[in-house]
This record gives structure tokens, sequence and C-alpha cells, in this order.
């Protein structure tokens, strides 16, 4: 027997030949003469030592070693093209796997979209989700590749940050409620009315919204804290609970829940959320290039527009990254 590795010129012949149990119809699928298939059959046949096809049989039938080369052998395609496409990615600027962790609201909102990009250009993809300090850590552990989160990780010197968005904060009531919320003095006649739910203090979006209130005077108790959006607005909604701080893609992860609230624009109301994406100092720089250009394709096309469906100013609460990398009809 030839120890040489298996022709897969002709292996991708015989598979062609075990799915249609014809030579004539495999070769008229790959566009080659019968002859062809015949002659590349017989030489494969040569190179393991094995008879491969019932010639005698009609349809063709396979021996036992042929119907292990077809499982195998299937594999073993499989896995040549996506090497084909892996290498020729790279050449691209691509890269042939990625372990990618993305903060929820993130993830919620645009991860979908996101991955089908990578796994449509042929990445191998391992997509974590979780809250940001969480993310933080797995990137400086080398767990992670890139990930995008809240926390801008300002800190640490060997990180590579860019601004993917910033969004200011809302606030979202029970429907139909009876008080105007359009500035800083309304929130604080609102907060003595009702209380606040929470995101709860572990995560980076409580803090900051901890922060924000506590700038402007805004005193809120902790009566209920929650660790989704999800949850957040499925608690206003219910009319019963309380009112609430969150941001435009916090509301757009609730998408399914935004009409049980009312969504309010604090014109005076200081203070910003931004999403980052991150990865280690000097590692996939054609990666993040490609990574952000991507997510800004996403943003504008698809979670924008989602947004101005809930409400039409909340996307004048978001702002990609910076001036200089916004189209010229972004609000």
């Amino acid at each position: 027997m030839n120890d040489s590795f298996i022709d897969l010129a002709a292996l991708r012949v015989f598979l062609s030949i075990a799915q249609e149990h014809n030579m004539s119809t495999a070769g008229a699928r790959l566009g080659i003469t019968q002859s062809a298939v015949s002659q590349a059959l017989r030489a494969l046949e040569n190179q393991l030592g094995t008879v491969l096809v019932n010639r005698s049989d009609r349809p063709l039938t396979l021996t036992p070693a042929g119907r292990l080369l077809t499982e195998r052998g299937s594999t073993l395609m499989d896995g040549a093209v996506d090497l084909r496409r892996a290498v020729i990615g790279v050449g691209q600027g691509a890269h042939p796997s990625l372990r990618l962790g993305l903060v929820d609201s993130f993830a919620s909102t645009c991860g979908a979209a996101l991955a089908s990009q990578y796994v449509q250009a042929g990445t191998r993809l391992s997509l974590r989700t979780g809250l940001s300090p969480d993310l933080g850590r797995g990137l400086l552990s080398r767990e992670f590749d890139l990930v995008i989160s809240s926390d801008g990780l300002h800190e640490v010197d060997n990180v590579d940050r860019h601004e993917l968005l910033s969004e200011g904060y809302l606030v979202i009531t029970p429907r139909n409620l009876a008080m105007k919320i359009d500035t800083v003095l309304d929130l604080r006649k609102l907060a003595d009315a009702q209380p606040m739910i929470r995101f709860n203090r572990q995560s980076h979006l409580g803090a900051q919204i901890d922060h924000v209130i506590r700038r402007h005077g805004i005193q809120a108790g902790r009566h209920l804290e929650v660790d989704t959006s999800d949850t957040l607005t499925s608690m206003v909604g219910t009319g019963r609970l309380g009112w609430a701080l969150t941001t435009p893609m916090c509301l757009l992860q609730a998408e399914h829940l935004a009409k049980t609230v009312d969504a309010h624009i604090v014109g005076d109301l200081v203070g910003a959320r931004s999403l980052f994406l991150l990865a280690l100092k000097d590692q996939h720089r054609q990666v993040v290039q490609h990574a952000r250009q991507a997510i800004c394709d996403l943003l504008t096309g698809d979670a924008i527009p989602r947004l101005a469906a809930i409400h039409p100013g909340l996307a004048s609460l978001l702002r990609l990254g910076s001036a200089a990398d916004l189209p010229a009809d972004f609000p």
C-alpha cells in the first residue's frame, strides 16, 4: 500500500460518486468526464490498496472500506475547505479563530448579527457574555481576544481601547404617568413620589448610575435592585414598583417590553455610558479595525432605527466613536 497522503482531488471525486451512486452523474456534477471520474477512483483505490466501489451493482454501492472513507473523508474535506477559507481570510485581515466577550446589553442587541458576520467569513468563533468586570478580568487573563465592555480598563497600561459609542441616560416610568419628566428638577420630584428600581451595585452600569444620581442630588433609596435590562424594564412596566434610569442600548435589549413603559429624555441630566472595544496592546490590530467598522455598520443600520421606533428622541442620546468616524447624517 502507498503510504503517501490521500489525494484530496481524487477524494472529492470519490465523495461525489458516493453521493450520486453513478459515475456519469458524479462527473456532470463536478464538470468532468466519466472517464476522468473512473481514472480518479482507480488511482485512489490503488493508493489505498483496496476496492472502494462495487462497480457491478446498479446503482453503484460502496464496499465497507468505501463507507468508512465516505464518513471520515467528508470530515477531511470539510476541514480542507475551512482551512482554505481561514488562510484566505487571514490574508485579507480576518482571523481564523476568535474568542469574543460581550457585555450583555450589546450581546442581546447586536451580538447575533456580529457573530453571523464572523462565521460567514470562516472564523471559528467562541462567544461569551457577562458583566463588564468579569469580561475585563477575562481579557487580562487572555481568556478573550477581544472584549466589548462598558469598562474601558483605563487604569491598565497594556490595553488598547476604542470607544464604540457613548450613550446618555434616560428615565423609564410606568405608562401614562401623570407627571412631566423633562428636567432634573422633575426627576427629583419623581424620586420623592415613587421608589427607584436600580441595576445592582456589582455591575459597572449600576455604579455609573449611582454616580449620576448623586451628582444631581437625587435622593433614591435601594428598595429593589436587579441584574438585567429585561428585568428592570419589566419591573417598571408593572406600574407598581417604581421608575428607573437606563440607557438606549439597555432599553433596546428589552425591546419586547418597551411598550410597557414610557421613555423620558431629561435635557439637563449630565452623564453618559460608553462601550469600548478592548484588546491587549499590539494584539489583533487588523481584527480590531475590522470589528470597529462592523459594529459601526450594525449600530447605524440596525440598532439606531430600532431605537427610533421605540422613541424618536432616543437616537439623539447616542454618539458613535469620535466625531471623525460618524456618517454625515448621524444625529
